[in-house]
């Protein structure tokens, strides 16, 4: 719900009356679509058979409920994004997918020309999940578009 009335007792009462959230005005853009994408998380994961929650490749497995990361067994310290980011792209691995594209998807907004905040994520992530046994690396970069999960 969102409403110009953002007294606790207006909050309350549209809960009550079954709203699944509550934003007064005025709000921010960012605030909101962060509140309606964990809504979808949560909608969604009632929709996911119980033995897709988890998916594995190699040692890595997420854990989409928890939003939990671990190789072999233990646990990989991620940010809630580094973990949103890594999670979108094993979804699309084998997928070459634009920093616009993972911009929109996991940061709620456009990619501008000169940021670098995806690819501060993926050296964050490159750096925190351990190498593969066979080699190979996670991502690869393409030049000029974005990255690609490598399965």
């Amino acid at each position: 719900m969102l409403s110009a009335k953002g007294d606790s007792i207006d909050r309350v009462l549209g809960l009550e009356l079954g709203a699944d959230d509550y934003i007064g005005k005025p709000f921010d853009d960012r605030e909101l679509i962060a509140r309606i994408r964990a809504l979808l998380r949560r909608a969604n994961a009632e929709d996911i058979p119980q033995d897709s929650k988890v998916i594995k490749i190699d040692q890595l497995e997420l854990n989409q409920t928890q939003f939990q990361a671990t190789f072999s067994g233990e646990p990989i310290d991620l940010t809630y994004t580094e973990f949103s980011l890594l999670l979108y792209m094993v979804k699309n691995r084998g997928k070459a997918i634009s920093r616009d594209e993972l911009s929109r998807e996991i940061l709620g907004k456009r990619h501008q020309a000169f940021d670098r905040v995806i690819d501060m994520h993926v050296s964050n992530l490159r750096k925190k999940i351990p190498d593969r046994d066979n080699g190979m690396p996670w991502f690869k970069t393409i030049h000029g578009l974005g990255y690609m999960f490598i399965e």
